[in-house]
């Protein structure tokens, strides 16, 4: 695998709650208490004070207050300092001021909301949605950044900003609040995730006259440090999520108790968008008429919307929400992950099979089984059983291969919007052993270290999909591709040819030769050539002290055999070693096989998915090394 997938960003979950705001602030480092070491001991910034301030008037309106301080400690802490807030037809910035203050504890730049930038997103998108930021560049360090700011809230409130003290890895905090007050009546629950032993705490409070009050708070919280194949930052920063009961959106009111009846009212919002036309109904029938099953069918109504229908993101109000009706994506041959997935549940009921709509998240595997709010999800697909397979259909991109579950949903929970309600389903995934990535190469050495080499390569699955998107490049890009992975310092590739079978299990073939002045190189009478120039990007960490877990979050199987014939001359005066060896966190065959004047070498790894405790770490490491060994071998011809 030569793209291997360790660990998300903490923006992955920060988008999922556009709420949030998420900012960073500051403060000077003139005078550090001791109480403060360990909140700075690693860090490339340190939070010195946040504050949220959530006060509900209503089910649909609410004011916040935000202020965050925050000390960039040095260059990699620059991205902490910048400010963005998220805004909508419900959410708009009121007021906002900042100022940045030097190491001598002087403001040294006022910020005006005037300095803000304003952008609206592509024209991709059909959306209200827009973002105010500002890049922070001061160039001397240390450097602190305030910022405070008020947000009103109008039509609607179906989720409040969610505490995060910690966005980003290596940031220390000092101290975090966060006060959410609502009217007598006004249910709000709330959930922490990763707080336990960080100095976190969540109490819950009646005001005078009967209004709901939760206030949390954070205190000296040491940097959380980026670990090589460790959590992701979803499963390590500490927050407090905050979901209402009941809830009104756009003139819309539900229930938000459980899954099962926010699924309810997310199957009302689907209530009438389902109608076609009937010249187009007439057509359909006409396109499947020469299927003869069901998932015929649903294979030619994939492929039509495929050919018929593009992305464009529909954010107008609920429609954040709702699906545009089927009709409207028929007519203008466009929507988003729940209109086309809504156009395609209308398509196969018109056929007389039935789907499901479903709502799903690409970045959390898990959701809370009994916390249910509307930020845990963030894209939609659709579910169709039928009696010997059910198919998962990925209308948003229905270039992928139809019936492919792709890396972003394989093994995800996802609530099935049912007309009883909502229901929590689990995706399939694939055996790890079926990520395969098999290559053949036949290689002629010249006696001046030149080589000519034929290489036939295959991948399947989601190795398959790491690859697929070399097929919408142009064909210099493509050959760029395919030399970006080959360890050598020059590399012709020529007579590149690529196959893709877009099946239930795809896979792509890549047929291509290589021509390379230098293969390895020469040192007097001896010629060193490399074992195998195919797996230049398998890493090897440092070991260092493990605190977390080891994940490897992606299982997959890669399989080199390499014949490499003898330049006139010469004869071998070494080869590596061939190894077996199996552990738990994989398995690696090496074979070397000398037959007349040609070198036949296979390498054989699996590396299946998992979870290991940290103190096998350097075991762990070692393992790998022992495979990056075999990988950058050496072969060591000496002249006749």
């Amino acid at each position: 695998m030569k793209h291997p997938n360790q660990s998300n960003s903490i923006k992955h979950f920060i988008k999922k709650v556009p709420a949030l705001s998420y900012v960073v602030f500051c403060l000077s480092l003139l005078a550090t208490p001791a109480r403060a070491q360990d909140t700075m001991k690693d860090a490339n910034s340190v939070v010195t004070d946040a504050r949220t301030e959530i006060l509900c008037k209503s089910m649909t309106q609410s004011l916040e207050k935000e202020s965050r301080t925050i000390t960039i400690l040095n260059r990699k802490g620059l991205e902490d300092a910048a400010f963005y807030c998220g805004c909508d037809m419900f959410r708009s910035l009121q007021k906002f001021s900042g100022e940045i203050i030097n190491a001598s504890g002087q403001t040294v730049r006022k910020i005006k909301k005037s300095d803000l930038q304003k952008s609206e997103y592509s024209s991709s998108l059909t959306t209200d949605d827009y973002f105010y930021y500002y890049e922070c560049n001061y160039p001397s360090f240390p450097f602190t950044v305030k910022y405070e700011w008020e947000m009103k809230c109008n039509n609607g409130l179906i989720g409040y900003s969610t505490f995060v003290p910690q966005t980003s890895f290596n940031q220390g905090v000092e101290k975090a609040a966060y006060r959410i007050e609502l009217p007598a009546g006004q249910g709000c629950r709330y959930r922490e995730l990763n707080t336990q032993g960080k100095g976190i705490e969540a109490k819950e409070s009646t005001g005078p006259e009967g209004q709901q009050v939760i206030e949390v708070t954070a205190h000296q919280l040491s940097p959380i440090l980026r670990e090589p194949f460790g959590p992701s930052s979803a499963e390590l920063f500490p927050r407090v999520y905050f979901a209402p009961s009941a809830f009104k959106y756009d003139k819309s009111e539900g229930d938000l108790s459980t899954w099962q009846k926010y699924g309810e009212w997310q199957y009302q919002l689907l209530d009438g968008r389902d109608q076609l036309t009937d010249p187009f109904r007439a057509k359909l029938h006409e396109l499947t008429a020469h299927c003869s099953t069901d998932r015929e069918k649903v294979k030619a109504v994939y492929n039509y919307l495929a050919k018929t229908t593009r992305y464009v993101s529909i954010q107008l109000g609920i429609g954040g929400l709702q699906p545009i009706a089927a009709a409207d994506v028929c007519r203008t041959g466009f929507g988003d992950c729940k209109g086309l997935s809504n156009y395609t549940r209308a398509m196969l009921k018109e056929l007389g099979i039935p789907s499901t709509y479903t709502v799903i998240s690409t970045t959390n595997e898990r959701l809370l089984p009994d916390y249910s709010s509307a930020n845990q999800m963030n894209h939609v697909i659709l579910q169709v059983p039928l009696p010997q397979d059910t198919l998962w259909l990925e209308c948003t991109n229905p270039q992928l291969p139809f019936g492919y579950v792709h890396q972003s949903i394989a093994g995800h929970d996802a609530l099935l919007i049912e007309p009883e309600g909502g229901r929590i389903h689990r995706l399939p995934t694939y055996p790890d052993s079926l990520n395969t990535q098999c290559i053949v190469a036949d290689v002629t050495l010249s006696p001046t270290a030149e080589a000519k080499i034929s290489v036939n390569e295959v991948s399947r699955l989601f190795q398959y999909e790491d690859e697929a998107g070399i097929v919408y490049l142009q064909p210099n890009k493509q050959k760029d591709r395919i030399r970006a992975d080959i360890n050598l310092s020059q590399a012709d590739i020529l007579n590149l040819q690529i196959k893709e079978c877009k099946e239930t299990a795809p896979s792509i073939t890549f047929d291509y030769s290589v021509n390379s002045n230098q293969y390895g190189h020469k040192t007097g009478n001896r010629l060193f050539v490399p074992a195998n120039i195919f797996r230049k990007g398998f890493s090897v960490p440092s070991v260092t002290k493990r605190t977390y877990p080891i994940h490897i979050n992606y299982g997959y199987s890669d399989t080199d055999s390499i014949r490499i014939r003898l330049p006139e001359g010469y004869a071998i005066e070494g080869l590596p070693k061939p190894i077996d060896v199996t552990s738990k966190f994989g398995s690696f065959h090496s074979s070397v096989e000398v037959k007349d004047k040609e070198i036949h070498i296979v390498h054989r790894l699996f590396m299946p998915k998992g979870i290991y405790a940290p103190d096998e770490y350097e075991t762990f490491i070692g393992f790998r090394k022992l495979v990056a060994g075999q990988y950058g071998g050496k072969i060591i011809l000496k002249k006749e």
